[in-house]
């Protein structure tokens, strides 16, 4: 089997500040190259398969082109290219290595090679037919694999609903006005979902809305629902609260707050409190819950934020309370006039049974993922 160190496919970078090491996907299959959105696992667990988003943006520009997957082979060291693959909320089992993603109305898979047949899960019922909208924000499975969620936007109403992998058919949780997205699974309790309320735009009236708050102050974002009952609130630690996800165990919801770093609710016990103090923007957690991953925006002399603009990934280790910067600065190809279409923010996470951290970079000069040993960062924030 090969490595990231091995493989043919990549060429190391390490940071002019901290040392670190990336190695860096070659853009061999497409001029701009991405990690799936970080609360999405890209691997197979045998550690043999990586999927990875792809985009062939016209005349250099990052304009008018959709994006397609491809699948990195670590056995044979190639990498297949699926142009019938679109970037459909992709989710990757890690049992196969098979991709499960979406169309306009229909959730369907593929096998990692691109002989391989794409095959139907389900299609979205017409009573919730999607025009302007999605069926998933991102596919993740339940405990059992048994069935996806889909937090299916449909006009100005959200469905939290499970598809069953097996049937095709879809499970109605709950039906919520305007815009909700970010719903996932608890990865070990097949009853549970977690999502998220977002700022949205009402298509009848082109009003645009904000995401709520209490008395307060603090952002009514992150809900819960348990099958068959209502959806409860949890109150972030503070007043911001962003891009949560579910610890290994499902235990604790983590988020960002973008004025004080990553937080943590304890779903059973309610307990709030600060985790990692530099984990801005994205962030993830490790299985063991000791070492985080982040990205922070690098704003430009305005203090204005753009897609694309500059950013800083780094690795914090919370048994030493050491950070330490993975990239110090991914450089920015946009300007806050032309600003990227494509959402490249770098998005670390831990993959690859949290030998690695995958992130989107742009240090040779165009956007694509890059790979940063777990070991050497634990070295880099050991006592």
């Amino acid at each position: 089997m090969y490595t990231v160190e091995t493989s043919k496919h990549f060429e190391k970078y390490t940071d002019f500040c901290t040392g670190v090491d990336t190695w860096v996907l070659k853009n061999e299959t497409a001029p701009l190259q991405k990690p799936l959105y970080f609360v999405s696992l890209p691997n197979s667990k045998d550690e043999r398969y990586f999927w990875f988003v792809c985009a062939f943006p016209p005349g250099g520009l990052m304009e008018g082109s959709d994006t397609t997957m491809a699948c990195l082979d670590l056995e044979t060291d190639e990498i297949y290219y699926h142009p019938d693959v679109p970037t459909g909320s992709p989710a990757v089992d890690p049992d196969t290595g098979e991709l499960y993603f979406c169309t306009p109305n229909l959730v369907l898979k593929k096998g990692p090679r691109p002989d391989s047949p794409v095959e139907r899960i389900g299609k979205v019922p017409s009573k919730w037919r999607v025009m302007h909208g999605r069926i998933a924000t991102h596919l993740t499975f339940s405990a059992d694999k048994s069935e996806l969620c889909c937090d299916i936007s449909s006009g100005n109403d959200t469905y939290i609903t499970s598809l069953n992998i097996k049937s095709g058919e879809f499970e109605l949780w709950h039906t919520l006005h305007g815009g909700w997205n970010h719903a996932q699974f608890n990865p070990v309790d097949k009853d549970l979902i977690l999502f998220a309320m977002e700022f949205w735009q009402d298509l009848k009236t082109g009003i645009r809305n904000r995401i709520g708050a209490n008395e307060e102050g603090k952002l009514t974002r992150i809900w819960t629902i348990r099958r068959g009952e209502q959806p409860v609130n949890h109150l972030p630690v503070y007043k911001e609260a962003s891009h949560e996800w579910w610890s290994a165990d499902g235990r604790k919801i983590y988020y960002c707050d973008w004025r004080k770093g990553t937080c943590m609710i304890d779903f059973h016990t309610g307990e709030r409190k600060l985790i990692h103090p530099t984990g801005y923007r994205h962030a993830y957690s490790s299985v063991n819950e000791k070492y985080f991953v982040a990205d922070i925006f690098n704003y430009n002399d305005e203090w204005n934020w753009y897609r694309g603009c500059a950013t800083t990934a780094n690795f914090y280790n919370t048994e030493t309370h050491r950070p330490v910067d993975i990239v110090t600065r991914n450089p920015a190809l946009y300007k806050y006039e032309e600003p990227c279409v494509y959402h490249i923010d770098a998005h670390p996470r831990f993959v690859f049974n949290d030998k690695y951290v995958a992130y989107c970079t742009t240090v040779f000069g165009k956007p694509s993922v890059g790979f940063a040993k777990t070991s050497q960062l634990i070295e880099f924030t050991s006592d």
